[in-house]
Parts: C-alpha cells; sequence; structure tokens
C-alpha cells in the first residue's frame, strides 16, 4: 500500500545496518514509477564514492557492477519499486555471482516482489496500529494536544487517519497550535470524505494514492477500483468486458480483486468471501470520482 512508510522504514534499516556494523557497506537508491537507469546507477554510485566517467549505461553497469563485487558483504536497499527492473542493466551482481551481497526491495505490488522479481521472502508493511497512531500524531502535533479542550478531538482525529503514516504526519503538521475550532474543522473535513481541503493533504496523501490508482493496468480494475461499494451492480453498468454470464463475471471479479489487492487498494479481512478497503484509501477513491468523472459519490 501508498503511503504507510516503507521509504522511512528502509531508511531505518540502512541506518541501523551501518551502526551496528553488518555490512561493510550499504547503499539504496530510489527506483520510482518512471525508473531511469542512469539515475539509480548515480545513486549507488554516489554511496560507493565512485565517478562514471562511462556515458552508455551498459557502460556505466559493468562499472558499478565492479565497483560492487569488491565489497565483500554490501547491503543493496531499492525502494519503491514498480515494474520488473533489470538488475543486470543497472550493474547489481545477483545470485551465484555476488553470494556476499543482500538486497531489500520494497514495492506496492507484492507481485512485483514475488513474480517478477523473484524475492525470497515477502514481507508486509501494515498501517499503525490505534496505539501506534496516536504516539505519531502526539509527536507530530507537539505538545498542544496535551491541553484538556483538544485531547479528545485530536484521538478522534488521529482515529480517522486510519493509521497511514503519511496521513497522520500531514494532518498533525497542519494542525499543529491551532484552536479548537480549526481542530473541529478538521474532523468534520476527515468524517466527511474530504481530504483534499485539509492542508497538505493534497499534495502528499491524495497524490501518492492516486498515482497507485492511475498506475492499474487497464479500465475495467480502475473502474472496479472507483465502484467497489457498488461491486453487486457492474454488470449493468457493462463494466466486466466480454463477459454474458454471472459465472463469468464472478469469475472476472475474482481476477481483478486480486490486481487490486497485489497493488493494497484492497486489503484481506481473513475471510475468502471478503474484501475491505482502507478508509483513507475510500477517501481518494471518491475524490478521484468527483474530480475526474463528475457522475456520482460512492
Amino acid at each position: 500500500m501508498a503511503s504507510v512508510g516503507k521509504t522511512t522504514l528502509m531508511k531505518q534499516v540502512a541506518k541501523q545496518a551501518e551502526e551496528e556494523k553488518l555490512f561493510d557497506k550499504v547503499v539504496m537508491a530510489y527506483i520510482s514509477s518512471t525508473p531511469e537507469l542512469k539515475k539509480i546507477q548515480g545513486e549507488l554510485a554516489d554511496m560507493l564514492g565512485l565517478k562514471f566517467e562511462e556515458e552508455s549505461e551498459m557502460g556505466r553497469a559493468a562499472r558499478l557492477c565492479e565497483r560492487l563485487k569488491k565489497v565483500k558483504k554490501i547491503l543493496i536497499i531499492l525502494d519503491d519499486i514498480w515494474t520488473e527492473l533489470d538488475l543486470e542493466k543497472v550493474g547489481i551482481p545477483f545470485g551465484d555471482d555476488r553470494k556476499g551481497c543482500k538486497m531489500v526491495l520494497t514495492s506496492r505490488n507484492k507481485h512485483v516482489l514475488s513474480n517478477e522479481m523473484g524475492t525470497q521472502k515477502d514481507f508486509p508493511v501494515e498501517h499503525l496500529q490505534e496505539e501506534e497512531a496516536l504516539i505519531l500524531f502526539k509527536k507530530m502535533a507537539g505538545d498542544s494536544i496535551e491541553e484538556p479542550n483538544l485531547q479528545s478531538i485530536a484521538i478522534d482525529v488521529a482515529k480517522e487517519c486510519a493509521g497511514l503514516p503519511i496521513a497522520i504526519v500531514t494532518v498533525s503538521k497542519a494542525l499543529k497550535n491551532k484552536g479548537l475550532s480549526i481542530w473541529e474543522d478538521a474532523l468534520r473535513q476527515l468524517k466527511r470524505s474530504i481530504p483534499t481541503n485539509i492542508k497538505g493533504m493534497d499534495a502528499m496523501v491524495y497524490s501518492t494514492l492516486e498515482l497507485s490508482y492511475k498506475h492499474l493496468e487497464g479500465d475495467e480494475v480502475k473502474s472496479l477500483f472507483l465502484l467497489c461499494d457498488l461491486l453487486k451492480y457492474g454488470m449493468g453498468l457493462r463494466l466486466f468486458q466480454g463477459t454474458n454470464t454471472l459465472g463469468e463475471a464472478k469469475n472476472r471479479i475474482d481476477t481483478l480483486v486480486d490486481s487490486l489487492k497485489a497493488s493494497k487498494l484492497l486489503l484481506d479481512t481473513g475471510h475468502n468471501s471478503f474484501v475491505r478497503m482502507h478508509d483513507v484509501v475510500r477517501d481518494v477513491a471518491i475524490a478521484i470520482v468527483s474530480k475526474v468523472h463528475h457522475v456520482f459519490s460512492l
């Protein structure tokens, strides 16, 4: 899922690995939805103190690979992978070619990691539990929320952020040292699913989740995401292409839901017949519908 703090977690992993001297070297690169090989190579090279003389991606890859192989124990962190990344083209040794090289990869989509990148073990990064979320909220909002008239409403606002670190941080920072009336207005907006009217929410929370939506493959799965509350009307809206029976439609839904779950836009409930949508993700879906389609509100 977007905005659960994967990048922050990876920075902490890198810092701790260095402090505890678990590796001879720790390097990290941010991949993004539009990966640029030269940029990735440059980020890794900078952390290795390596200066490229080569202009071509292939030449830089060979030079980077040679340098990485000289480090006996190295941890390479590749953050925010959206699609399969060719490690050889980047210049990262892997497999039997480099047993001393350990890698940590992050992605919003577990299929990218397990299926496309062939990871050995996956660790889901979930949203914060209520107690953890409140601790982070208080840290970001400052001592003012300890005032008697703000305590209860601050807790309610924190709960509305639904455990997403980026939502907690943006909202708490926007409300820091504000008066009661502004806190009450923020809570009202959050309860009414208007996150884009709160300072900082539009630029960060909305944009990261909207990006996940835009990268869904195909109009069918995008429409299903926006129509999750109206799932039973999918056939009447001609949502599922090439389906003529309820059975065919069900099979198609299963496929599309699996794609949404892989992107963490839908979450498992522990029951095979049910999935759920994170509160903040649902707010963003409603905002997308309102902004782009101007047709209905869920």
